[in-house]
């Protein structure tokens, strides 16, 4: 099995496991959060991070409060579908559009997603930018 990546782009020989990874709230620790995770797919886990420890999680923590701040408190979201197509607009323009400081004003796609291929730039899904 191939791993690939967005555009079909093969990027290894074996497929990448998939790991959410939670903090340590209640609705994490429970019984019915485990047995989403009980099957036989080895690939597909739960990691919680360590207790106390904001920081395991930063990106997906910075992620959500840039999401809340700058998109979802500045509009009316009528129901989970609206909800639904806001955040999926925001993760667009967050990866693609939006530049980000500590990527030295890349985007994400940017600076993860192209690479050097024989001398050339090559970018995953798209063209290089």
């Amino acid at each position: 099995m191939e791993a690939v990546v967005a555009g079909d782009y093969v990027i290894g020989g074996a497929p990448a496991p998939i790991a959410v990874v939670a903090g340590n709230r209640p609705c994490f620790r429970g019984v019915a959060f485990a047995d989403a995770f009980a099957g036989d797919d080895p690939l597909f886990r739960h990691v919680r991070t360590r207790v106390r420890s904001p920081q395991a999680n930063g990106v997906v923590e910075r992620f959500l409060g840039t999401l809340k701040y700058e998109h979802l408190y500045r509009a009316t979201i009528g129901d989970g579908s609206a909800l639904a197509v806001e955040v999926n607009l925001f993760r667009h323009a967050y990866n693609t559009l939006r530049p980000h400081q500590a990527l030295d004003e890349r985007t994400p796609r940017a600076a993860y997603l192209v690479v050097e291929h024989r001398g050339r730039r090559v970018a995953f899904g798209g063209p290089a930018t």
